[in-house]
């Protein structure tokens, strides 16, 4: 005879053999806000200060804004030659502070530093022109580009409706 090995038995004490032996075990991982869920208190409470944040929010918006200081392009209208024109004169308006800096653009001391409103390239009074429509400020390329007429410069979205 010959002798063959036999396999180990499997414990009989914990279960049947008809059961399943090897089960798949899953860890749940529950967070407050999913424990809270359940609470109706929890949810009364978050319920009262999500109302309160609105309510806030809303009288907020009603309320006098403070003011803001205005973009260089709504108090100065630039004419591409270096000059500067004021748009109004209102003694207790807020002006910006204007000051001789190296601009970005040309090297030269210019009062204005600002972006073209078409391509985002650096301007000043000497390169920079105010759009017509909107008073948004325009490089000097943009013009020379983009419109047949700089005496009354346009950007590139007031050309579309304008022109």
């Amino acid at each position: 005879m010959e002798n063959k090995a036999s396999k180990r038995r499997r414990s009989v004490d914990c279960h049947d053999d008809d059961a399943n032996n090897n089960p798949i075990q899953r860890k749940v991982w529950v967070s407050q806000k999913v424990s809270d869920a359940h609470d109706p208190a929890k949810m009364r409470e978050v319920h009262e200060r999500t109302t309160k944040m609105l309510f806030e929010g809303a009288a907020a918006s009603h309320a006098p804004s403070v003011a803001t200081a205005p973009a260089l392009h709504e108090h100065y209208h630039l004419l591409g030659d270096g000059s500067i024109l004021l748009r109004d004169l209102h003694p207790d308006a807020a002006n910006p502070c204007l000051e001789r800096l190296k601009s970005r653009c040309c090297q030269r001391q210019t009062l204005i530093h600002g972006s073209c409103i078409n391509c985002s390239m650096d301007l000043c009074e000497e390169c920079g022109y105010s759009c017509t429509e909107c008073t948004h400020f325009i490089c000097r390329s943009c013009v020379t580009v983009f419109d047949d007429r700089p005496e009354n410069p346009l950007c590139e979205r007031c050309q579309m409706f304008y022109t």
